[in-house]
């Protein structure tokens, strides 16, 4: 699982790993001055500093037309993308840094195992170092820079990759000062995460931790392997540079056979526990996998080819699975680049390119957990929510080298329509990540420092923000005292929505992973595009978008009640369907005791058989019938309809048995008589 960055306030257990011997150091080559020619652009960046403040158009352009090219927009882009690792630079500075703000920083790295550790870059917005995430940047700039080498020379920029290439590998070279050790982390997350302040003042101790032949780091090995090779190939293939290739490359050998000699295989947070803060890794197949394509690139042995095809089908994904490519995953990586370096061959090109369509397929198509924001921006759940910025960005990175990798193997011939129908789709996802990335987002925020009014305001960045107050970074300044331009932030989250506040590191912060992608993203727009990006037409302003209520939009509040409702109804349907026949019984029995009742409360009379003829029993069965009908119904039954015969009789019965009154009583004083009495 991928783990977070640790927040600027965050406070944990001292974490103590004594750091083991270590033997003489490898030099560093001298830098070399070799550069292929570079095409000239219409406009050239100025090598000068840039202000601290930004200075931006005062209205927006009609159109993205581009009026040049390549379009100025975009050299200005990888210019900036390029000047931001100036801004992330460790140790004693050159006297060509760009970036003036900037000042020497921790010479001592390293001390405390006897050893020059200082230079290379802060990881992030704070000033602690990590082997893990700058190998993956430096491999995956040096990628894009392999594939996208033109819009580099369109764009002038050749010399400030070079620089800034080797800035990070010659520290690397000082982190593999033997062929047994590596290190992996410089300063401890809990002194630092509690210090925000200038560079000129970062505390210590800044310990040095390391992994090695007795204490392995199994996936960081294989990592800084694939950096060494990548980058060994740039020089060799681009920059001409024969001497500084071959000492990468000597690297590169050395730490792929620690990766797979060095025992127990394990992941390097168990012998270094203090990572786990920041960069605890998931898994080491898929590093040496990594490590071992980038060594068939390199050298064309098949060996390395079988090594890295071993290496995947361990992870048991032969059925690909989506999932965001980053430092802590790199199988989508191998995908494509095996699919690449195999082609033409016999090394098992058929299953690379099988499995690299798939990945790009089930990408373009965003199935879970990987989905479209409301906005457009490619979302994986359980990895976009620390950095969504650079998801997106590496997965446009990856369909666009794939893309670009497809084209080739056509060999200039007439592709055929399926072939040229994806292409057209992995090409149009990856634009639209970047355009995304660059203003065409519902806030209209270019998610990158320093290029537009709505740019964020507020990364993460402790040199940047001139505040000392780590209780009070949002407020201590109010106003970000340097601007660091070119620096891809963290981006928005699910919704579309962004927070910009320094606390947020989630969204706002800056790190060396996340402009990887985006260096090689901007050099392929530099070599291709025909129009400016999406900001250029953007007035100053976010939009207001609709509230969230608990993390959900109105609307979707709504939906849920509506369906609620439904199921509620729907379950009620469901229980008065399968309980239909107890309640027609219950609905009777009330009927039929209503209907009870009423016959209580009005009686009727009863009803006396007056006829003598033969037919009596059947009128008796006759009046029966009747009078259960009536009670039934409730209702009194008409008076029987009678002869005259019958009335007569009927008044003679009457008259006979009609009671004779009783005699009148004496008057006061009157003697009763006895014979007077009435006998009933």
């Amino acid at each position: 699982m991928k783990s977070s960055r640790s927040s600027s306030w965050a406070i944990g257990g001292l974490v103590v790993f004594l750091a083991a011997g270590v033997l003489a150091q490898v030099p560093s080559s001298t830098p070399s001055t070799t550069s292929t020619a570079a095409v000239v652009p219409t406009q050239v960046p100025s090598s000068q500093p840039l202000p601290h403040n930004p200075v931006y158009p005062d209205t927006p352009r009609d159109n993205r037309t581009s009026p040049s090219f390549p379009d100025s927009e975009y050299v200005k882009l990888l210019d900036y993308s390029l000047r931001f690792y100036e801004a992330q630079r460790s140790g004693k500075l050159p006297p060509d840094q760009r970036v003036t703000w900037r000042k020497d920083s921790v010479l001592d790295d390293g001390k405390d195992v006897g050893l020059d550790l200082s230079g290379g870059y802060f990881d992030a917005g704070d000033y602690l170092k990590f082997t893990f995430p700058l190998t993956f940047a430096m491999t995956e700039t040096c990628w894009g820079a392999l594939e996208f080498w033109k819009g580099y020379e369109l764009a002038n920029q050749t010399r400030y990759l070079d620089q800034m290439v080797r800035w990070g590998m010659d520290w690397l070279i000082k982190a593999h000062p033997n062929n047994n050790t590596l290190f992996v982390q410089i300063g401890l997350d809990q002194i630092d995460n509690n210090y925000w302040g200038p560079d000129t003042n970062i505390p210590r101790p800044r310990p040095s931790f390391q992994v090695n032949n007795t204490h392995p780091g199994t996936d960081v090995t294989a990592d800084a392997a694939a950096a060494f090779a990548s980058c060994a190939m740039l020089y060799r293939d681009k920059f001409n540079d024969t001497a500084y290739s071959n000492t990468l490359q000597t690297h590169a050998d050395s730490l792929f056979r620690l990766a797979e000699t060095a025992t127990p295989q394990q992941l390097y947070q168990a012998a270094v526990p203090a990572v786990a803060c920041c960069y605890k890794s998931s898994s080491f197949l898929d590093d040496l996998a990594w490590g071992a394509a980038w060594m068939y690139k390199l050298t064309r042995q098949s060996v390395y080819a079988q090594k890295a095809s071993q290496y995947i089908d361990r992870l048991n994904i032969s059925n690909i699975k989506i999932s965001a490519v980053s430092w802590d995953d790199k199988a989508g990586f191998v995908y494509v680049l095996m699919a690449g370096a195999t082609a033409g061959t016999g090394d098992n090109s058929a299953k690379w390119q099988q499995m690299a369509e798939k990945y790009a397929s089930f990408t373009t198509k965003a199935s879970k957990p990987c989905l479209m924001t409301k906005g457009g921006l490619y979302y994986c759940t359980g990895d976009s929510g620390d950095d969504s910025a650079v998801v997106a960005a590496n997965a446009a990175f990856i369909l666009q080298i794939f893309a670009s990798q497809l084209t080739a193997a056509a060999g200039g011939q007439s592709i055929d329509p399926s072939v040229q129908e994806r292409i057209d789709s992995y090409r149009s996802f990856a634009l639209g990540q970047v355009e995304y990335l660059l203003g065409d987002n519902p806030l209209k925020t270019p998610y990158v420092v320093g290029v537009h009014p709505n740019s964020p305001a507020n990364p993460h960045s402790a040199p940047a923000s001139g505040g000392t107050d780590v209780d009070n970074i949002d407020s201590s300044p109010e106003k970000m005292m340097y601007t660091i331009y070119g620096a891809l932030v963290g981006g928005p989250d699910k919704n579309d929505r962004f927070s910009d506040i320094r606390s947020d590191w989630q969204q706002s912060e800056v790190a060396l992973d996340y402009n990887a992608p985006f260096n090689g993203l901007m050099a392929y727009q530099v070599m291709t595009s025909e129009v400016a990006p999406p900001y250029v037409v953007i007035p100053a302003g976010r939009p207001d978008l609709p509230p969230i209520l608990n993390g959900m939009e109105v609307w979707q509040i709504i939906l849920i009640i509506v369906a609620c409702i439904f199921v509620v109804i729907a379950i009620g349907a469901f229980v008065c369907y399968r309980k239909r026949d107890q309640i027609r019984a219950w609905a009777n029995a009330k009927k039929e005791k209503k209907a009870n009742d009423y016959s209580t409360a009005h009686p009727m009379k009863p009803t006396v058989n007056r006829n003598n003829n033969s037919n009596a029993n059947t009128s008796n069965t006759n009046d029966n019938n009747q009078d259960q009908a009536v009670r039934s119904l409730a209702v009194p039954p008409p008076p029987p309809i009678r002869s005259n015969q019958q009335e007569q009789q009927q008044q003679q019965q009457q008259q006979q048995h009609r009671p004779v009154p009783p005699p009148p009583l004496p008057a006061r004083g009157e003697p009763v008589l006895l014979e007077n009495v009435h006998r009933s």
